[in-house]
């Protein structure tokens, strides 16, 4: 696994980049970061033996991950201008068709050497074991051809749960228009069970040209039946907890993200507080609309003697009271009102 730490929260991310060969995928890179994504795994896919005779089939070889490619100095000047760096991780898809690929899975999360480890079931029984079994980070709907089962409410209940994302490929919508309609049909009925939860788009893409923007590829929600309030999670949130999905599995079960605060000065704390101490002063003063009994004081006509506030107010409210209920004011008796 690699040393890069978990990413900030705010970036956008791009977890499915094939690397074919380094001259293609810097360019793709470099695409990338100038369309504003800052997160981005390099992706090795592993095809499934079904096709092979049993004689023939070979054991299982986990690939090298791929290295970390620079890319153009423009854009990455540019990024350093901007405060931004572009991550790479290193991601492992295998696909699922037999009951012997689960083994690849298994050599592959005891490899440790790759930070995503994502999936792609061919049928139902295989689907039910990637999101109930298998410690994996990703589930892939594949949009080439028509799902052979349907996606069930409690499994796909159970993977989110268990914090397994699902994603969906625009990049192949690009390419034909039946690949469009298929990966429409199929993200809508994974959406129908999982609501919009725990969904991730990225691109798988091939060539440059074929790559997009970030609040383009969110806007594609509008197609798969996604919340509006959740558009923007599918290549941000969702995606940074898949990483740290990943990168909990390899340590101790948990992720800790430390950001650094700027320092305040002893200047700026002392005249907080003093602030805080008058206002607590004020308040105490002028509780109830009048000052208190010793707190000020003012002088009479002459001068000589000096009286509160507090006190004269008293004395006006104790007069008044007495002249209310004094028998003067009273009415005759013949007059009373009689009990």
């Amino acid at each position: 696994m690699s040393n890069l730490p978990v990413p900030a929260p705010g970036k956008f991310y791009d977890l499915n980049l094939p690397y074919d060969n380094a001259a293609n995928t810097k360019k793709k890179l470099s695409m990338l970061a100038d369309l504003g994504y800052e997160v981005v795994a390099l992706s090795t896919f592993v095809e499934s033996n079904s096709t092979s005779t049993k004689s023939k089939k070979k054991k299982f070889i986990i690939p090298e991950p791929p290295p970390i490619l620079e890319i153009d100095d423009k854009i990455e000047a540019s990024l350093k201008a901007h405060n931004k760096t572009l991550m790479q991780y290193k991601r492992l898809t295998i696909e699922l068709k037999e009951l012997e690929d689960l083994h690849k899975v298994r050599d592959a999360l005891a490899h440790g050497r790759f930070d995503i480890i994502a999936v792609l079931p061919r049928t139902e029984k295989l689907f039910h074991s990637a999101c109930t079994e298998l410690h994996v980070d990703v589930v892939c709907i594949d949009g080439s051809e028509k799902l052979g089962f349907v996606p069930r409410h409690n499994v796909v209940k159970a993977a989110i749960s268990r914090g397994i994302f699902f994603e969906l490929c625009y990049s192949p919508m690009i390419r034909d228009n039946t690949i469009r309609r298929l990966t429409i049909a199929n993200a809508q009925r994974l959406v129908e069970f999982s609501k919009g939860k725990n969904v991730i788009l990225s691109s798988n893409a091939l060539a440059q040209m074929e790559l997009r923007g970030p609040y383009d590829v969110a806007n594609l929600n509008t197609l798969f039946g996604v919340k509006e309030n959740l558009f923007i999670h599918t290549v941000s949130r969702n995606c940074r907890a898949a990483v740290v999905h990943g990168f909990s599995r390899k340590t101790a079960k948990c992720a800790v993200f430390v950001q650094k605060i700027n320092k305040v000065s002893t200047d700026e704390v002392n005249e907080d507080k003093a602030a805080e101490t008058c206002a607590t002063k004020d308040d105490h003063k002028f509780a109830d609309g009048f000052p208190s009994g010793n707190v000020s004081k003012v002088n009479t006509a002459s001068g000589d003697k000096k009286r509160s506030l507090f006190n004269t107010d008293k004395k006006k409210t104790k007069k008044k009271k007495n002249a209310v209920f004094s028998e003067s004011n009273l009415p005759p008796v013949s007059k009373r009102q009689k009990t």
